[in-house]
Order: C-alpha cells, then structure tokens, then sequence
C-alpha cells in the first residue's frame, strides 16, 4: 500500500494500481509453479529435491522481484508521457504550414512529431493496463501492447532531429513502424472477438474507440511528415538542377512559392463527386466479379445535388468512409434483387437494369456538408441496427473471427497488398467509418427504412478549422461516447502551431 500511496501523491497512482496488479497476479504464478511438491521415491531423495526446490523458488523469487522492478520502472517511464497532453493540429494548420517548406521549417515538423508520438503512445499503453487481467492476458492484444511498447521506446529515444540526414533516418523509423502496425487492426479485432464474453461490451468499445482514433491521429502526422520529407527532396533535387553554379547556398532562403502545390497527404480542394465515383468503382468490381457479371452490371451508383463541392481533407480518410456505404449498399442491393438475373424476370426480360439504383446527394454549405447515401437494400434488422456500430455484440463478435484470415490491414479503400477481400464480413466498416469522420469533427449516422432501404448521413467540415477529436484521458472518451455530438472544444488537450 505505500507503494500506491506515494503513487497518487505523484498522480499516478491508477497506472501504478493496474500495473501492481497484473504484475502480482504474475509473481503469484509464477510462485505457484515454483512451490508445486514433487513427487520422491526415497527421503533421502525428498531431502534432495527440498533444496532443489528451496533453490528454486529463491531464483523464481528474486526473478519476480526484478520482474516488479522493471514494470514499476518502466511506468515511471510512461508517467512522463501520459502526464502531457497531446497537441492537438487541424488541417489547415497541416495545410498553411506545408505549402512553402524550408529546412528549418521540415526539421521543426520533425521534431514535433518526434515528441508527439510517444506522448499519444502512452496513453494507449495506459489503457491497455487498465483493462481487467483476463483481457491483458490475450495473445491478439498483448502482441499490440508489445507493438505499442516498443514504438513507444524507439520514439522517446530518437535523439533531436537536427540535419536532413537526422530528417531521412527519422522517417525510414517511422515507416518501419507504420508497416510493422498495419498488423494492429486484425489483431485488435482477434482480440476482442475473444474477450467479447469476457469484458463488458461498453467498456471493450470504449477501448477500441481510444484505439482507433487515436492509431489514425499518430498515422496521419506520420504520414503527412514523410510526405511532406519527401516532396521536400523532389522540389530540392528539381531547384538544385535549375541552380547547378549556386548549388546548397540557395537552399537556406529558398523562394517564395517553393513547393506550394503540394501539402503532404491534405488536398486543400478535394472535389467529393469524383470521389465519390471513385470510390463506386472499387465497390462494384468484387461484387460483379463474385457474382459473374461483367463490368459496369452492379446498381448503377447517381451523384447528385451540389456536385462541384469540394473540401479540405484527407482523402484516404473520406474515401475510405464513402466506400464502406457503397460497398454496404451494393452488395446488400445485389442481394436482395439477384432473383432479376434470371431470364424469366420481367426486368431482366424488357432490358431494364437488373438492379435499381444507389443514389448519393451531396449538400454544401459554407462551412459543413453532407453526404446522404440512399439503397432499396430492404433496410437493417430492428433487432441489428442498435449494435451497427458496436464491436463486440454477439452478432459482431462472430464477424470479427474473420480476422484470422487477415495478416494485415491500413482501413483504406485500396488496402495493397493486404488484400482484405470486401466480400468477407468483419464488423468492422461501419464503426471505423464513424471513428475517420468524428476525428475530424464529422460523424457517420445510419436511419433503416424497414421493407424498402437504408439512408446513410455523413457530416464532413469544410473548411478544415476543426482540430483532431482526440482524448488524452479515459473519462474524456467516456463523455464523447455517450455524447456522440460532443465537439472537440469540450477536451483540456492543447492545440499546436507547427
């Protein structure tokens, strides 16, 4: 007790709690498989085997002592860490900072993201030892916690980033550790489906909201930095070639307007419809294929209303949205209609589409706008739609199974490599739909028209003034939960000027 006692007099005494915790409940173990009485044949073997086992358990013994050790060091460590808030950026200060980059201003990026991702590391670590032991204890989620440890160490460590080499080395670690993390989702989602009937269902989708947003907040400054590295370097390498007798005298005071056109992974001016369109090819083509028909047979996919809206954003992080709905919608419509296949239907026989159409209407207004996506799938389940966005209600838990087919996964709309086919279910695609848009002040809702289709609203900001939507505490995230419209400018977390 005066271990916890000095804890909360230091203000981490929670951390500390979990930690003492778990890591009894592993010294008891471990004791236990120690003090196990052998079985002798003789006394003189008893007499043997009791100092073999008195032996025993001082090694096991002095080897928990130093097991408790550690862990209390280490959460010294990520005391630190959590004690700080993270800085919170929005997209136009990604924007305006991107638009005319220097080596001081590239190296400052750097150094920003180089003290912010171990900061928003340790908040989920923290979480990860708050959850009750038996869930701690879970291959799927212990193998993340490690992931999370070990980013977390390499990040801390990273000496200041003072030169373009320090720049170079520092994004060669990032993108290692972005490739190694692309196995986080399908490992949170195995871990879950099995902890479903162990863990509250509140709690673990609390849990995986913390951890979602808070993956796609460190992805998206690591992603922009590397970008923003490396179209530094493409701009340097072309002004260096227009300059061959001034060479790196000009690269301290480059111009005016140097490398103004690209702004990292933000699109200053994304036109949605053709997005939207984009995103309608990719959804169709499994669909057709899995169904035998040729290109262009899925439901006919109409953007309508103002379709010259455009808006700041990351267009991975819309595209990714847009396509879950499409995707839903087409393959719940091709479902539902494959009867109109055959020849003997009238509509197959008169020649009309065999499929009615997807209707998506997009409504700009200065500052906000909405995307509706409307099906005559036949409308979600009264008994479903309460849990859409759930992870871990049974009828979830057994799609999330699926993930032992899934060595990777980024939840982008062209997933590379990873090759997560659309067609297999997850229960996943809807709530992380709901999780990209709410980290940037959105949100994703889903109205069922039983009989007759779904009606699916997205709300995306404009201008890109809203600052990531990210919580650096528990209780901060309960209160988002259980107030979905809750706006970012609730949370005590700070905003950054790069």
């Amino acid at each position: 007790m005066l271990v916890l006692e000095r804890g909360a007099r230091r203000g981490g005494a929670g951390v500390r709690r979990a930690v003492l915790w778990h890591s009894t409940q592993a010294v008891k173990h471990e004791a236990r498989r120690g003090g196990a009485t052998p079985v002798v044949a003789s006394p003189a073997g008893a007499s043997a085997s009791a100092a073999d086992g008195g032996a025993h358990g001082r090694m096991v013994s002095a080897h928990s002592r130093r097991s408790l050790q550690q862990k209390f060091y280490e959460n010294r460590i990520l005391d630190r860490f959590t004690a700080q808030d993270p800085k919170k950026v929005s997209l136009r200060q990604l924007v305006l900072f991107g638009r005319q980059l220097t080596v001081d201003k590239l190296i400052a990026s750097a150094n920003y993201v180089r003290s912010e991702l171990p900061v928003r590391l340790a908040h989920r670590i923290s979480d990860f030892q708050f959850l009750p032991y038996i869930a701690g204890t879970n291959p799927h989620l212990k193998m993340v916690y490690d992931l999370y440890w070990r980013a977390f160490d390499e990040f801390r460590k990273f000496p200041t980033i003072k030169t373009l080499d320090d720049n170079r080395r520092f994004c060669d670690n990032m993108k290692k550790n972005l490739l190694e993390h692309s196995q986080v989702i399908p490992q949170l989602g195995m871990g879950v489906a099995e902890c479903a009937d162990l863990v509250g269902q509140n709690e673990i989708d609390l849990f995986m909201n913390q951890m979602l947003i808070s993956r796609i907040s460190r992805r998206t400054l690591a992603e922009q930095h590397i970008a923003l590295s490396e179209q530094f370097d493409d701009d340097l390498r072309a002004h260096l070639n227009l300059l061959p007798s001034e060479g790196f005298a000009k690269l301290a005071r480059a111009p005016p307007g140097f490398s103004t056109q690209r702004i990292g992974v933000v699109r200053a001016d994304c036109n949605l419809a053709q997005l939207i369109n984009d995103c309608a090819m990719h959804a169709a083509g499994p669909f057709e294929e899995a169904h035998h028909l040729p290109p262009g047979s899925a439901p006919q996919v109409i953007v309508e209303g103002h379709t010259d809206a455009a808006l700041m954003c990351i267009p991975a992080h819309v595209s990714y949205i847009i396509y879950e709905l499409l995707k839903n919608s087409v393959g719940r419509v091709m479902e539902r209609f494959a009867g109109r296949l055959e020849r003997s239907d009238p509509a197959a026989a008169s020649g009309e589409p065999a499929f009615p159409p997807i209707r998506v209407t997009i409504c700009s207004s200065h500052s906000d706008i909405v995307v509706r996506v409307s099906d005559q799938s036949g409308g979600v389940s009264p008994e479903i739609l309460p849990f859409v966005w759930s992870f871990t209600h049974p009828l979830k838990a057994k799609h999330l199974r699926n993930f032992h087919a899934v060595r990777r996964m980024e939840a982008r709309m062209d997933e590379g490599d990873a090759a997560v086919s659309p067609l297999m279910a997850l229960g996943f695609g809807l709530p992380m739909s709901r999780i990209y848009a709410r980290y940037w002040g959105g949100d994703v809702n889903v109205h069922s028209l039983p009989g007759y289709g779904v009606d699916a609203y997205v709300h995306l900001p404009r201008l890109g003034n809203a600052v990531e939507n990210i919580s650096s505490q528990r209780h901060q995230a309960a209160a988002h939960a259980h107030h979905p419209g809750c706006s970012h400018s609730h949370s005590h977390s700070q905003t950054h000027s790069l």
